[in-house]
């Protein structure tokens, strides 16, 4: 992480060319940034212009629409990659949620259908009212605080039990019903097609009563 945020302040600004250009820098905004990373029916054209309006749009004084810095509209590229460099906290690989590590396609976190999880983590373990409107967060202090959330809270047991790769060999065949009873019971809803036949799968690939 570069600045260490534990002895300087957290940026609120990125270098986009020459200039150096202030974006959102709230919690929210980081929320919202990944949201639209996950949303399987934008494409990619439409998610780097919406994810340069989201950290970077400004409203006209004229129009009072959003627009863009110069050295972003004229840049656009490097203001995505600016962007998406603040998102990562300036670290050389894009942060994970942890957790086992899932394999290919799985989906282990939605922020729609795990907020109430994340909310009640973050009031149990920091005194932390997501809800509460008026609080705002840098995203570099949230996502930290997000990623070392406790073993035992409610976020890390769901990520990790989505993620968890059934393995009868290793595991056992009780611990591996038990697991398919846990990821029957916290499966995130199907968006698409694929998505649906992945829920199928998990549902009677056990034989399980669900």
């Amino acid at each position: 992480m570069e600045p260490n945020i534990l002895l300087e302040r957290a940026p609120s600004a990125v270098p986009v060319g020459n200039a150096c250009v202030p974006l959102n820098t709230s919690h929210r905004t980081g929320i919202q940034a990944m949201r639209l990373a996950d949303d399987p029916f934008v494409g990619d054209e439409e998610k780097a212009r919406a994810l340069l309006f989201l950290y970077f749009g400004r409203p006209d004084g004229r129009t009072g629409r959003l627009a863009l810095p110069d050295a972003v509209a004229e840049n656009p590229q490097l203001g995505v990659e600016a962007a998406l460099a603040f998102f990562n906290l300036n670290e050389p690989r894009p942060p994970e949620v942890p957790g086992t590590r899932p394999a290919a396609g799985t989906r282990v976190f939605d922020w729609d259908w795990d907020a109430g999880r994340v909310a009640a983590d973050f009031q149990r373990e920091y005194g932390l009212d997501l809800t509460d409107r008026g609080l705002r967060l840098h995203w570099w202090r949230f996502w930290s605080l997000l990623r070392n959330l406790s073993e035992s809270s409610l976020t890390m047991q769901a990520v990790g039990v989505r993620g968890t790769v059934p393995d009868e060999k290793k595991m056992g065949r009780e611990a591996v019903e038990s697991l398919m009873r846990r990821k029957a019971a916290l499966m995130l809803p199907a968006r698409t097609e694929e998505e649906a036949l992945q829920l199928t799968h998990l549902r009677y690939r056990w034989a399980l009563e669900v």
